[in-house]
């Protein structure tokens, strides 16, 4: 068995259930189109920080930015998230971005929605697709999804306000200081 490429954690799961709905009355065929996107390396997460995914998404050597507005919980799932949280014992939020899958289902239980659809986020591409998400969209989403499989603790950030401490600045956010890119290590140096 081999596995997931997407969807690997609970956390990756559930965003990826908002794109590749078993509810949806007819399969979306850019689907595998925006999969082979995200695998290939054609999209750029440039910024992930509450409320917002910045991304470049390369298809035939044309550039399109995208933005997609993630809404953020309310005051009073905030509150509930800080409780779950706390009731796991996690009150520092995971300071290592690593979250339990099990916590994914508890916040469920208590009446949080972990991840919003694409109707529920508002998205701009400067691209001409008629059909809503554009394909660019939906690639953005699969590499988020890869990023909230690495750091579960994104998926929480993503969705909070700022007031929940979550994780470290993790490797969709701008300011991290200790990840650097592996295209930035010269091998004959770092071997020695």
């Amino acid at each position: 068995m081999t596995a997931a490429e997407f969807g690997a954690t609970a956390w990756g799961r559930v965003w990826l259930r908002t794109i590749e709905s078993t509810a949806a009355s007819a399969p979306n065929a850019q689907l595998p189109h925006a999969r082979r996107l995200a695998r290939g390396g054609a999209v750029t997460l440039t910024d992930v920080s509450a409320g917002r995914v910045d991304a470049e998404v390369v298809v035939k050597q044309k550039s399109y930015a995208i933005t997609v507005d993630v809404p953020r919980w309310d005051a009073d799932a905030l509150v509930r998230v800080r409780e779950v949280l706390g009731g796991a014992g996690l009150s520092d939020g995971g300071a290592s971005g690593d979250l339990p899958d099990a916590l994914v289902a508890q916040l469920q239980g208590a009446g949080i929605v972990v991840a919003a659809t694409p109707a529920e986020c508002g998205a701009t591409c400067a691209c001409t697709g008629r059909r809503a998400p554009c394909l660019h969209h939906l690639a953005t989403v699969y590499a988020l999804v890869q990023l909230i499989d690495e750091e579960p603790a994104l998926a929480v950030r993503l969705r909070s306000d700022g007031s929940v401490a979550v994780g470290s600045a993790g490797p969709g956010s701008r300011g991290r200081r200790d990840w650097i890119a592996l295209a930035e290590v010269d091998p004959e140096s770092f071997y020695g």
